[in-house]
C-alpha cells in the first residue's frame, strides 16, 4: 500500500509528515514547472509528471499509469493539503493518526472494490451516532481515495468534478464504492487554500464542472445552489440500484 499525492503549486506542503509519522511510504507527483521550488523545500520522494498545466485528471491518471508500471496494486491518492486523521465515536471526532489508512485498508481488501476512501470529519460525527459504519454505493470517495487498481478499467475524465465522476464510473464498469462513514480526514474548505486548484474555483470554472456532471449522469443528477457557489447533487444510489449494484 502506498501514498500518492499529487502537488500544484505548494511547496510547503507538509501533509506527507502525517505519513512520515507512521511509516508509510509516500510518492509527490509535481509538475515539471514546479519541480525546482519543491526541491529547493526539501519536499521528498517527488515524481515529475511530464506536461505543467493539464489539470487533475491527467495527474490521477498518470498516478494509475505509475501504480500499474510499479506493480502497485493498492494505492490511496490523498490531496496534498489534508491536515489530519481520526475516527469518530458518539458524535465526537477523536484526533487520531495516518494509519487510519492501514486500518480502513485492512478492513476492505478482501472485498477488492475498485475505489474506497474515508469521510469528512465535519460529516463523520454525525454519523458516528447513527451507528452505521461502511456504506456501499451510496456516498462518494474524495480527497482521500483508496484505489485497487487491477480493477479500474476507466480513466478520469477532465473538466469535471473528478472524485464524483469516478465514483460514477465505478458503479457503472464494475462492484462500485465503499466509504468509512466514521473514520475521517481534515482538510481546508474547497479553494481557500492557495495552490492547487484555487485559481480555476476563482474562475467559477467548477460551475462548468458541475454543469457536466449533470449532463452526464441525468436523471441522477441535478444542479443545486451551495452558498456561493453551484454545484451538482448526485443520486449515488439510485443510480447503482437501476444497475443492480448492492447498495447498503
Amino acid at each position: 500500500m502506498n501514498i500518492c499525492i499529487p502537488s500544484k503549486g505548494r511547496p510547503n506542503t507538509v501533509a506527507y509528515k502525517l505519513f512520515e509519522e507512521v511509516g508509510l511510504s509516500f510518492y509527490h507527483f509535481v509538475e515539471p514547472q514546479d519541480e525546482k521550488a519543491y526541491k529547493e523545500a526539501g519536499v521528498p520522494n517527488l515524481q515529475v509528471i511530464p506536461e505543467n498545466e493539464k489539470g487533475i485528471s491527467y495527474v490521477r491518471n498518470f498516478i494509475l499509469s505509475f501504480a500499474r508500471k510499479n506493480k502497485m496494486d493498492w494505492i490511496w491518492v490523498v490531496d496534498d493539503d489534508v491536515k489530519g486523521f481520526g475516527i469518530a465515536k458518539a458524535g465526537k471526532t477523536i484526533k487520531g493518526d495516518a494509519t487510519v489508512l492501514v486500518d480502513f485498508y485492512e478492513k476492505v481488501k478482501a472485498y477488492k472494490f475498485p475505489v474506497n476512501g474515508l469521510n469528512y470529519c465535519q460529516y463523520a460525527w454525525s454519523y458516528s451516532m447513527k451507528g452505521k459504519r461502511y456504506a456501499i454505493n451510496k456516498r462518494p470517495p474524495e480527497v482521500c481515495v483508496l484505489l485497487y487498481v487491477p480493477k479500474i478499467t476507466w480513466e478520469y475524465r477532465p473538466d469535471r468534478k473528478e472524485d464524483r465522476d469516478f465514483t460514477m464510473l465505478a458503479i457503472k464498469h464494475s462492484d462500485g464504492v465503499i466509504v468509512d462513514l466514521h473514520a475521517w480526514f481534515n482538510c481546508p474548505g474547497l479553494g481557500t487554500n492557495a495552490g492547487g486548484l484555487q485559481h480555476l474555483y476563482a474562475q467559477k470554472k467548477d460551475t462548468v464542472w458541475a454543469e457536466k456532471l449533470v449532463k452526464d449522469w441525468a436523471p441522477f443528477s441535478k444542479l443545486v445552489k451551495r452558498k456561493q457557489r453551484i454545484d451538482c447533487k448526485l443520486d449515488i444510489a439510485g443510480y447503482a440500484k437501476s444497475l443492480k449494484r448492492i447498495v447498503k
